[in-house]
């Protein structure tokens, strides 16, 4: 059974649409730069816009279009300071331009930047405000998942922000021998320590009800809709005072709680993980696989010369990559997935490569329960994260199910990837991954 332990606050759920942004297309660009930036902007393809723009940003003649550029690298690149100053601007000057929907998303947005950095109140007021424009001009919450985040906002607006203190030298952390399958990670709680699940695939930490009832963890009364590896559910949180990772300080923690993270068709439990609430924090973690440690370096690593590899899509991050025929395409960096897989995605674009192949069910076990998909298994699949090379055999790849493909993404990299390699640095500052 491959472990699919990851999740996220559901987007499809929260948002009208995400980023539903269209440059204005009533009219052909007349200039060459604002075509080239605009198309990228409506494609979502955000690699290539922040390899394009330093280079063009200075011929783009659209206002709104540079502006609307350097909002969306700021939020898909980690750049929160950037995204405060700017976002509100772009709202300002080209409100109309935009269009009311899209200003909506982008508001949420800047909502969820400052949810992150735990200016609860501030961010329950965004949404508010967006909320109120919304029943202002006659349109209707229904489905849009609006009135759930407020709700999720207002539930904490009162709570501390989380604040995380570590050494200014290198710290090591030895890893549980436990962690052949999944990273785990000693977490010590009221002098007591458990081992959590280290996961990029998490946008949040989690524990399970027993552990917050044995810790005394503060329980928040509302529950919302978290999508998860295998489906998803309503999830209430808790707010935990303090915990140590290592010399690291954590305080005031934020975590999702989860009745029965588990199944009985599972043969392990799982009481708890730490997700990206946690390692975005850290700015840099580097894993040794050979040693089993996790190292938080006093010093970042120095950008490699192929620059930005991944972005952050809902706190998750995404890894660019490139297949052996030069195609590039996005992937989730998940330490919460055992294995790699393809996703229904890349099956529907890969016709030739799993035609003739035999079928298979695969089952996962994530947040939602236990999934059953129908797969092939690719004999042979090698791509090039960077400038690494990483081959896979029997890589699984999803088949859509009832014909129609419903992933974002090309598929997922998890622990199958990690073992091929002594060490990983995963840079969230400067936005890039690297294998050695």
């Amino acid at each position: 059974m491959r472990l699919l332990t990851s999740y996220t606050i559901s987007m499809k759920r929260l948002f009208i649409t995400l980023f539903s942004i269209i440059v204005v297309t009533a009219h052909v660009f007349a200039q060459q730069a604002d075509s080239q930036v605009g198309g990228l902007i409506n494609a979502g393809d955000w690699f290539e816009l922040q390899r394009v723009y330093p280079d063009v940003k200075d011929k783009v003649q659209t206002p709104m279009l540079k502006q609307m550029a350097e909002v969306m690298l700021a939020s898909n690149f980690n750049r929160p300071q950037e995204l405060r100053e700017k976002l509100p601007r772009l709202i300002a000057a080209h409100q109309a331009e935009i269009g009311f929907e899209s200003v909506c998303n982008m508001v949420i947005t800047g909502a969820t930047v400052e949810g992150f950095n735990g200016n609860y109140a501030a961010a329950a007021y965004m949404v508010k405000n967006i909320a109120d424009a919304v029943k202002g001009a006659g349109g209707s919450l229904q489905g849009s998942g609006i009135e759930e985040l407020l709700k999720y906002y207002d539930a904490i607006r009162n709570l501390p922000a989380p604040v995380l203190k570590k050494p200014d030298t290198d710290v090591k952390i030895a890893l549980s021998a436990a962690s052949d399958t999944l990273l785990y990670i000693p977490v010590n709680i009221n002098g007591k320590t458990y081992d959590f699940i280290l996961d990029t695939g998490a946008s949040l930490s989690l524990i399970s009800l027993n552990l917050a009832k044995e810790i005394g963890a503060q329980m928040v009364e509302n529950s919302i809709f978290v999508g998860g590896a295998t489906g998803g559910g309503n999830l209430q949180r808790a707010f935990i005072e303090e915990m140590n990772i290592g010399p690291i300080s954590y305080k005031n923690v934020l975590t999702f709680v989860d009745n029965n993270p588990a199944p009985a068709e599972v043969s392990f439990t799982v009481d708890a993980i730490l997700g990206m609430d946690f390692i975005k924090r850290l700015g840099e973690i580097q894993i040794d696989m050979v040693d089993m440690t996790l190292v938080i370096p006093a010093h970042r690593t120095a950008t490699p010369g192929y620059g930005r590899n991944i972005l952050l899509d809902q706190n998750i991050p995404i890894v660019e990559v490139v297949d052996a025929r030069g195609n590039r395409m996005t992937f989730t960096l998940d330490t919460g997935h055992s294995g790699a897989d393809l996703s229904d995605l890349w099956f529907s674009k890969n016709a030739k490569t799993t035609s003739g192949l035999p079928t298979e069910t695969q089952n996962s076990w994530g947040h939602g329960g236990i999934s059953r998909r129908q797969i092939v298994k690719v004999p042979e699949y090698t791509l090039t994260i960077g400038d690494t090379p990483a081959t896979f055999n029997s890589m699984p790849a999803h088949i859509p199910a009832e014909g129609t493909a419903v992933s974002s993404r090309d598929g997922n990299l998890g622990i199958e990837l990690l073992k091929k390699f002594k060490r990983i640095i995963i840079n969230l500052d400067e936005m890039f991954v690297k294998f050695e």
